[in-house]
């Protein structure tokens, strides 16, 4: 081995035997915070927002629990923070076993620490501590840590789209041509007499139980009352609605919807971030929720997630999945409108299942169970001031001041 690369390896051992990687301390606040003014690669880090990050990593029902934040961080032998990884517990099951599981919000390494060993000790950390995790929008660098680890990303996740108003649609298209118009139209949902159904903006009693049975054979994470009522009726920044079909005492299916605004353009998106009933009731709990988003004028719904077993009855009414239509370019990020396609990828790690069939929680993807609430994939790229308008990001000052 040359001189210079046997100085190189020696350095990266030496710095990577002396961090200490632990649970994040209030008293590292202020060098997170700093972490992400400085080296956070968007010009905009919701993280920086004190409301935000109490609700995401304080609130959390497990993180609470466990007496609060539980994000990881990585440090050097002399008190440097070089790595911070966002990161929430949350009540999992694998066909119906509980398991250790949480969400990975997001990892921040100081650029100077990069390719020490740093992140894979970090993530090396974590791995060992739980059987289950997903997070989701990958850097190149970060992917190859995780694939060291054994963990399985896809790119881009599955997208279901419904169209409800073409003309609509088509203003909020990619480059749209003629092709465009035409297939809209042909794909426009005709919607059929939906059943009973109840909005609302609390949790249904019934959610629940529901959730329990529908997932039962799947891997997911657990959608208790405790856990909805924090993602949807405590969120920060933004509100959502329940929909129950058929009684919300014992409904025979739920959704959780938003409707979104597409700022500097004309328009409503349907967001569905959670679709949830038995295979029976499917096709009836999309046919209410599409009635719902066709009664508050979107232009049409959309639902991110994994398998596309829990959305079989949004596809028989008459929804499809984005890549089946190739000339329907539709953006899905609105706040505001870009023009990228392709939703966010989607990571996973599972360990090793040491039961007979030897078949471990992300070895079957058709039985997982993601939504766009999970790993935040509803993150908003825009904090709303109290009258709705946007407006910047907190300073690193502003947050001293709180």
């Amino acid at each position: 081995m040359a001189s210079s690369n046997l100085k190189s390896f020696v350095n990266k051992t030496n710095m990577h035997s002396k961090i200490e990687v632990r649970r994040v301390q209030p008293g590292d606040q202020q060098a997170v915070i700093d972490l992400h003014y400085f080296h956070y690669w968007r010009t905009h880090c919701l993280l920086l927002n004190p409301n935000f990050y109490r609700w995401q990593f304080i609130e959390a029902p497990d993180c609470a629990s466990a007496g609060g934040d539980q994000s990881i961080v990585a440090i050097s032998h002399n008190g440097e923070l070089l790595s911070y990884l966002g990161l929430v517990p949350m009540a999992a099951s694998f066909r119906g076993t509980p398991i250790r599981a949480a969400h990975l919000i997001t990892w921040l390494t100081a650029p100077g620490a990069r390719g020490q060993g740093v992140g894979l000790q970090l993530m090396s950390y974590v791995v060992a501590r739980f059987e289950f995790l997903f997070g989701r929008s990958v850097t190149p660098p970060a992917l190859a840590i995780y694939r060291q680890l054994g963990f399985r990303y896809f790119k881009p996740c599955n997208r279901w789209i419904a169209v409800l108003d073409p003309d609509a649609t088509v203003s909020l298209a990619v480059d749209p041509s003629e092709l465009s118009v035409k297939r809209a139209h042909a794909l426009t949902v005709r919607l059929e007499m939906p059943g009973t159904f109840f909005v609302s903006r609390k949790v249904p009693p019934g959610a629940d139980v529901l959730s329990k049975a529908v997932l039962l054979e799947s891997t997911a994470f657990d959608r208790t009352k405790t856990v909805m009522s924090w993602r949807y009726e405590k969120h920060p920044f933004l509100h959502y609605t329940f929909l129950s079909l058929g009684d919300p005492m014992r409904p025979d299916g739920i959704a959780v919807l938003r409707t979104e605004e597409v700022r500097d353009r004309p328009g409503k998106v349907l967001r569905i971030l959670e679709f949830i009933a038995a295979q029976e009731h499917s096709a009836n709990l999309a046919e209410a929720v599409l009635a719902y988003g066709f009664e508050n004028r979107c232009a049409y719904a959309d639902i991110f997630g994994m398998s596309e077993r829990f959305v079989a009855g949004f596809v028989a009414a008459g929804g499809f999945n984005a890549i089946e239509e190739p000339n329907l370019c539709l953006p899905h990020l609105f706040q505001p409108w870009e023009p990228e396609v392709e939703p966010p990828g989607l990571l996973f790690f599972g360990r090793r299942s040491s039961l007979k069939d030897r078949i471990g929680p992300v070895d079957d993807m058709t039985r997982v169970y993601v939504s766009k609430g999970d790993g935040n994939m509803d993150w908003p790229s825009w904090v709303p001031s109290p009258e709705g308008e946007s407006v910047a990001p907190l300073t690193r000052e502003g947050l001293k001041r709180e």
